[in-house]
C-alpha cells in the first residue's frame, strides 16, 4: 500500500485516535443505560467542556456557545441583526456560509476584493467603513481560497472606534494558531471544529460578547435558553440561546479532548511549527516550475500555501498520493503540527520531478 502524504487540513484535519476515543466511550456507555449516562453528560460534564472551550480562547464561558458548526451560528447572529442594522462590508471571495445569510436576509452589501487574489485590501476596508457608513464587517480569519491571514486585533480596534459590529469566521486558524478572542475585540467569533481543531465534524463554537448580547438578543432557542427561576423554567437569553435543543455529546466530547490534545503540546508550539514548515515550503517553491499565489515571504501567511494548477500538477500530485485540494483553479497546500518536514520533502521531490 503506498504510504499517502496529507496536506490537507484546510479541509479536513485528521482526528487523533485518543481523541476519537473520547466520543467511543461516551457512546459505548449508551449501549447500557443511556439515560443515566446523558443526564451525567449534561449536569456533570456539560459545563467542564464549556470551561475548556472558554480557557482555550482566553474568554468567560457565560460567554460560549456550543454549535453545530460555523453556519449554524451564523445564521441565528444575522437574525438578531436583522431589521436593527443594515450596511455590512463584505469580501467577495469569502466564504459562502458567512455570505449567504446576508444576501439571503437582504442587508445593503458593500463589496471588497483582493486585486492580487491574496492580499485582503486593509486600507480600502478603512475608506468603506467612512464613506459607506458601515454598520457591520464581517469576515474570515484566514481566507479559504489564499490563505491570506488578516490582523484581526487592527480591524477590531478600527470597528470598536467606530461602533461597528465585528463578526469573525476563524474556521481556517482556530486550532493552527493561538488565539485571545476578547483581544480580537470581535462582537462574535465563531469556528467550526472539522479543520484544524482536529475534532471531526458536528461542531462548532462561538463566542459572543455581553454588549452584543445586550444590543442585538437572541430571537433564536433552544433548550439551553432556558433557566430555572422560582421554581419554573423561564426563557433567559444569552449565548447559550443559539445552541441546538439536543447537544451532540459525542462531538463535544471529542472537541474537548481535541482541544486537550493541543493544550499538551501549547498552541505556541503548534503555531511555530506550523509557521517553519510554511517558510520551508515557500523556500523551495522559488526554485520550482510553479506559480505561487501571494508573495514568497511570510506576511499575513499561516500554513496555507496556494499554486496554480497548471498543466496537469493536481493530478501529478495525486498520483503520487499526495493529498490537497483543489480551488478555483488553485492547488490548496495546508500543513499543521502532525506534518514533518519529510513531508515538505515529499511534495518538493514530486514537484521537481512533475513536467
Amino acid at each position: 500500500m503506498n504510504t499517502i502524504t496529507y496536506l490537507n487540513t484546510a479541509a479536513t484535519g485528521l482526528v487523533d485516535a485518543a481523541v476519537r476515543q473520547a466520543g467511543v466511550a461516551l457512546y459505548e456507555a449508551f449501549e447500557q443505560n443511556a439515560s443515566t449516562r446523558a443526564e451525567k453528560w449534561r449536569f456533570e460534564e456539560e459545563s467542564a467542556i464549556r470551561e475548556t472551550i472558554a480557557a482555550f480562547v482566553g474568554a468567560d464561558a457565560k460567554n460560549i456557545a456550543m454549535l453545530p458548526n460555523f453556519s449554524w451560528g451564523m445564521n441565528g447572529i444575522v437574525q438578531s441583526l436583522k431589521g436593527k442594522v443594515k450596511r455590512v462590508l463584505l469580501y467577495r471571495g469569502d466564504y459562502p456560509s458567512l455570505l449567504e445569510p446576508f444576501k439571503l436576509n437582504d442587508f445593503d452589501i458593500t463589496w471588497i476584493d483582493a486585486a492580487d487574489g491574496f492580499t485582503m485590501p486593509v486600507d480600502e476596508i478603512k475608506r468603506l467603513i467612512a464613506a459607506r457608513s458601515i454598520d457591520i464587517v464581517a469576515i474570515s480569519h484566514v481566507q479559504w481560497t489564499s490563505g491570506y491571514r488578516l490582523e484581526l486585533n487592527e480591524i477590531g480596534a478600527l470597528c470598536k472606534a467606530h461602533g461597528i459590529v465585528f463578526i469573525v469566521d476563524a474556521t481556517q486558524s482556530l486550532g493552527a494558531m493561538p488565539i485571545n478572542v476578547p483581544e480580537t475585540q470581535a462582537d462574535v467569533f465563531i469556528a467550526s471544529n472539522y479543520k484544524w481543531m482536529n475534532a471531526g465534524f458536528g461542531t462548532g463554537i462561538m463566542h459572543v460578547t455581553d454588549d452584543f448580547l445586550a444590543t442585538y438578543p437572541p430571537v433564536v432557542g433552544g433548550n439551553n435558553s432556558y433557566a430555572m427561576v422560582d421554581g419554573k423554567w423561564q426563557y433567559a437569553p444569552s449565548a447559550r440561546s443559539y445552541e441546538p435543543g439536543h447537544p451532540n455529546m459525542f462531538g463535544l466530547n471529542i472537541m474537548k479532548a481535541a482541544i486537550e490534545h493541543k493544550n499538551r503540546t501549547g498552541m505556541p508550539q503548534i503555531w511555530a511549527h506550523n509557521m517553519r514548515l510554511t517558510q520551508l515550503l515557500l523556500e523551495e517553491l522559488k526554485h520550482l516550475p510553479v506559480t505561487l499565489i501571494g508573495g514568497y515571504d511570510m506576511a499575513n501567511r499561516t500554513s496555507i500555501v496556494f499554486v496554480k494548477d497548471e498543466n496537469g500538477l493536481g493530478d501529478w500530485l495525486k498520483q503520487h498520493n499526495i493529498v490537497v485540494t483543489h480551488r478555483d483553479g488553485n492547488l490548496r497546500i495546508s500543513m499543521h503540527f502532525y506534518n514533518t518536514e519529510k513531508d515538505i520533502e515529499v511534495l518538493v521531490d514530486c514537484l521537481r520531478k512533475w513536467q
